[in-house]
């Protein structure tokens, strides 16, 4: 008895193979491309304005006020009508000031931050808004103005997607705020 064993070799000069093998190339490329894009972040800044006729470094002192939220944007039922949900959607604007002021004050940038200071010459005011507040969107505008002339010397409108928690998210979109003022001092 005999046993004879064959062996297929794995060819590139067989048409049918070399399909494949180009096949499982690509297919490998976009499973790296795509966990790549899933690993990337959620933010996208649609726009940055500085219109300021004096370097933005000549400013010593920050000045947070709240964003602006209007209750359309999260709730559809009346003032009477909060829910738990409603109730921590109205402590946002707070809570975004905190993590600015958290951030700002990490990077060092001022000497003075407030949230509730009075602007001088040297001040600059952050104020703003929120446009979007959603499950999976959460859009705001942030004007950076002259603390005498109330001048908007600065503009920052961003977008941040993929928002699972808009309360969780609050924090990230703090520190992107902050990234921007960051950018924005030698200009």
């Amino acid at each position: 008895m005999m046993i004879t064993t064959a062996v297929k070799v794995w060819a590139l000069n067989n048409p049918n193979s070399f399909i494949r093998s180009l096949l499982l190339l690509c297919s490998v490329c976009l499973l790296l491309v795509s966990a790549g894009c899933a690993a990337s972040s959620t933010t996208i800044i649609e726009e940055e304005v500085v219109t300021n006729p004096k370097p933005m470094y000549s400013y010593t002192s920050l000045v947070i006020r709240d964003l602006e939220l209007e209750r359309g944007l999260y709730s559809d039922s009346p003032d009477a009508e909060m829910s738990q949900r409603d109730l921590r959607y109205v402590k946002l604007p707070g809570e975004l000031s905190e993590h600015i002021e958290r951030y700002i004050k990490s990077r060092r940038i001022y000497k003075k931050i407030s949230r509730d200071g009075q602007p001088d010459a040297a001040t600059l005011l952050l104020t703003g808004k929120f446009i979007r507040l959603g499950r999976f969107k959460i859009s705001v505008a942030i004007s950076l103005r002259d603390g005498v002339s109330g001048q908007e010397v600065a503009y920052f409108r961003q977008t941040l997607w993929d928002v699972l928690d808009t309360t969780d998210s609050i924090s990230q979109l703090g520190r992107e705020v902050a990234d921007f003022i960051g950018r924005i001092q030698y200009k």
